[in-house]
């Protein structure tokens, strides 16, 4: 879909992810490297001996041609700038500074190339209070809001233990640079595209970064959670309804089965309760439960708790009944069961059961790749795309300097993409040209968060977005936290409205032949359609692909599911910690002498609308060139694994099984969570990372701590992660007794990467994301005024933004119907009084 793009990519281990995507989607990319070769190709998890053993390097180098340029040298540095001179995106991670010196930043390269987008990928952003912090993957991790609600017991806040930041990050930036495609199609110039890791992670915390925002941040999410907070007592009224589990405590979600965990979360309520329901059905059918336990309806247990009908100990009792059947019974016939009874029960799976399943096998997943005299299996479809429009794996990671040759005489010898560029971005008047996806109809038939989340960044750059729900089965999302002044309500939820803010918003039943007969109809007037109902749902109503194309050729479709749309797993239900726990994650957060915690939240959720919206907009710009239209089936399993894919390779080459490891890191050392002094009540942790011998020096230096300094044996990371244990020790016993905001300034002034681990006061309040003015405030009809994030990327000519905030459930019925679909009068009161909009 992408194969009339050149790119240049000059990144490291923060940005070298966002090449393959666009190398995946068809673009010619080529990396560049210094003679020496990158230092992504040491970057962690590695194999063996020898160069070429990153499995990071393997598996996010893939896909491109390589060339390596003396970039300290005019020599090669001009070759590097013939080069950009004849691409169409520059994808850099490389420090401004840095660039500036070489004649690499925005300004110059476009001057001569006008055409060019340019994608800068940086922890902070290129500008703004903090964008010349030190950084590693923990420190933004702690500074984008994800940090501090992974806690288990009173322990400080967990990371992922894989590094996980800067692939959001390169995945925004993928999604940024095709914005800035599309726009340059309209324009004929390019711009800039400024992506911070920062502002990338407020999604993985399911809006708890809005939460101060809207008055609904409890204290008890920092601090060491309660035994019981989704049972009864006086938060009855706020039990956990994600069906995620996200509020729920960790010993409360895993269960021990007779060969490994389960992810399990007691879900209750409207949305999500149905589902155990089903599973005491199970229960009952294997006698592991009595009558009464099985009777209870999941769906209204908030309203039985509220009442008093039902305790503390009739929920134990179900607890109990559950942990003894799940101990009989192994990892393959929980999934089984899952699949068959639609269960939001999950078998949790490591690297060697991802190897291993036949679901990904049969689905075309995986790509063999060799090296040196062998080969290694690696995630290869992002997603299935129908036509010839398959993202694939088409060539090995480069060796370095393989393609210097090839690519400076392809490249050189080819005309420029354009000239000086043709009249657009703004007009002698200052007004703006239109947003990149201006005119482009869009209808979202997907529901709480990884759906939703991708209409929301269409809208954000222009496109109109028609959201159908229905008020006779409430989407999950509008029933989670964090709720505007704490209150619950299907018109309160802050995460409904970051998922939807700037869509037009209509109610149909869609168990009606007159709401799906709308729906067709919707689908006609469309260029692209978002659904993630289970698979099959759409065929059954007439509404798939197959059919809805006949009558409109050049739509593009996109299905978002947990496993995809074919294959075994294809039935599973649920939500996104079903995603983790079969793509791996679960295992992956945790301290190493307790169980596994698992990443905050439905965590491929967060994940699987990356990779979905870069494949969209690429059937868009293909639709814009070529007229055709596509199918496309994301699996958010898939795109978990894809984010794990060092990990997989890992195992493919030795046999190596990711496991958690704290907030320890494989290279640096000291590197973790460090308590501090509490601030009103909670507890305040800050993280710090050393990344090499002489950050080491200036952190001991700056905890006034000489005889540490002194010591020979920690001058190495090797000698300070044998001793990492009494290190840690030092470290907190300085960091407790100050503020987190303190020690994050004086070991920032320090140049060591520090930050401290950003509550949701902490990140509304934060002067980079005010810089870059993340949080927007809208006018709304219920609570005058609601807060959501803004775009992840900031496009210098044509930024985003959402138009309005989310609607409220139906409040664009009679325009849509009107105005878009042109129906009569009387049509719509005839659709009104059959209860079809509701």
């Amino acid at each position: 879909m992408l194969e009339h793009i050149r790119v240049l990519d000059l990144t490291d281990e923060r940005g070298l992810m966002c090449g393959r995507l666009l190398a995946d989607l068809g673009a010619d990319v080529v990396q560049v490297e210094p003679v020496g070769g990158s230092t992504a190709r040491s970057a962690p998890p590695t194999a063996g001996d020898g160069p070429g053993r990153s499995m990071f390097w393997q598996v996010f180098a893939a896909n491109k041609r390589g060339v390596a340029l003396d970039l300290d040298d005019e020599t090669g540095l001009s070759a590097l700038r013939r080069l950009a001179r004849r691409a169409d995106v520059f994808v850099t991670s490389m420090p401004p500074a840095w660039l500036r010196e070489r004649g690499l930043d925005p300004d110059t390269l476009r001057a001569s190339h006008p055409g060019l987008v340019y994608v800068a990928i940086s922890a902070f952003g290129r500008s703004g209070p903090k964008a010349e912090y030190a950084d590693s993957d923990l420190v933004v991790w702690a500074a984008g809001g994800p940090l501090d609600p992974h806690r288990d017991g009173d322990r400080p806040p967990l990371r992922i233990s894989v590094p996980q930041a800067f692939l959001h990050a390169s995945a925004d930036a993928a999604a940024g640079a095709l914005l800035a495609i599309l726009q340059r199609g309209r324009s004929g110039l390019g711009q800039v595209v400024d992506v911070s890791a920062q502002a990338s992670l407020g999604v993985a915390t399911l809006a708890r970064v809005l939460a101060h925002a809207v008055g609904d941040a409890r204290p008890e999410w920092h601090r060491k959670p309660v035994a019981r907070t989704d049972a009864a007592g006086p938060d009855a009224a706020r039990t956990d309804q994600s069906g995620s589990g996200a509020a729920t405590p960790n010993t409360l979600k895993k269960w021990r089965c007779k060969d490994g965990l389960v992810e399990l979360h007691l879900s209750m309520g409207p949305a999500a309760g149905g589902f155990t329901n089903n599973l005491f059905g199970w229960l009952l059918s294997e006698g592991a439960v009595d009558e009464r336990v099985a009777s209870w309806d999941w769906r209204t247990m908030p309203d039985l708790i509220a009442r008093g009908e039902l305790t503390d100990a009739d929920l134990d009792e179900a607890r109990h009944a559950v942990r003894e059947f799940l101990a009989t019974r192994t990892k393959s016939e929980v999934l089984d069961a899952a699949i068959e009874r639609r269960l939001l029960c999950m078998a949790i799976f490591d690297m060697a059961d991802i190897s291993a399943a036949p679901h990904l096998e049969q689905r075309g997943f995986w790509a063999d790749v060799p090296l040196g005299e062998t080969t290694i299996r690696i995630p290869g479809a992002i997603a299935r795309v129908g036509g010839d429009g398959q993202p694939g794996v088409r060539r090995p990671a480069p060796r370095t300097g393989q393609h210097n040759d090839e690519v400076l005489a392809d490249w050189l010898t080819a005309a420029a993409p354009d000239g000086p560029g043709r009249p657009g971005g703004r007009t002698p008047g200052g007004a703006t040209t239109p947003r990149p996806l201006d005119g482009l109809k869009v209808l979202d038939l997907s529901w709480v968060v990884a759906g939703p989340l991708i209409g929301r960044a269409l809208a954000d750059f222009g496109a109109r977005v028609v959201r159908v729900e229905s008020s006779r089965r409430v989407e999950t999302a509008r029933l989670m936290q964090p709720f505007h002044g704490g209150v619950p309500g299907v018109e309160n939820s802050a995460l409904y409205g970051n998922c939807n803010a700037g869509k037009l918003g209509m109610t149909v039943d869609l168990s009606t032949e007159d709401g799906r007969a709308v729906v067709r109809d919707l689908a006609r007037w469309a260029d692209v359609v978002v659904e993630s109902f289970s698979p099959g749902q759409m065929a059954k109503w007439g509404l798939d692909y197959g059919s809805l194309s006949r009558e409109n050729p050049a739509l593009v479709m996109l299905s978002t599911s947990i496993a995809g749309q074919s294959g075994p797993w294809s039935r599973l239900a649920g939500y996104g910690n079903v995603g983790a726990s079969l793509s791996g994650y679960q295992t992956l957060v945790g301290w190493e002498d307790a169980l596994p915690l698992g990443p905050f939240g439905p965590y491929t959720d967060y994940v699987g609308p990356r990779l979905a919206l870069a494949t969209l907009l690429a059937a868009v710009e293909d639709g814009r060139r070529t007229g055709t239209g596509r199918y496309i089936d994301v699996a958010q399993v898939e795109a978990g694994i894809f984010f794990l894919s060092p990990q997989v390779a890992h195992h493919g080459a030795d046999g190596t099984v990711a496991g958690r490891r704290g907030n320890r890191d494989a290279v640096y050392a000291p590197h973790g969570v460090y308590p501090c002094a509490p601030e009103g009540g909670a507890d305040r942790f800050v993280a710090i990372a050393v990344r090499d011998d002489d950050e080491w020096l200036r952190l001991a230096e700056a905890m006034g701590r000489t005889d540490l300094a002194g010591r020979a044996d920690l001058r190495t990371a090797a000698g300070r992660r044998a001793d990492e244990d009494l290190l840690d020790r030092q470290i907190a016993a300085w960091t407790e007794t100050r503020p987190a905001a303190e020690v994050e300034r004086l070991l920032q002034a320090a140049g060591v990467p520090a930050h401290v681990s950003a509550s949701s006061a902490d990140v509304a309040a934060d002067p980079q994301l005010a810089y870059r003015g993340h949080f927007v405030r809208l006018p709304h009809p219920v609570h005058g005024e609601t807060v959501v994030e803004g775009p992840r990327y900031l496009l210098s000519e044509t930024p985003g933004g959402p138009a309005g905030p989310a609607p409220t459930l139906g409040r664009d019925n009679e325009f849509v119907l009107r105005e878009i679909l042109g129906y009569p009068d009387e049509e719509i009161a005839r659709l009104t009084d059959g209860g079809v909009l509701t």
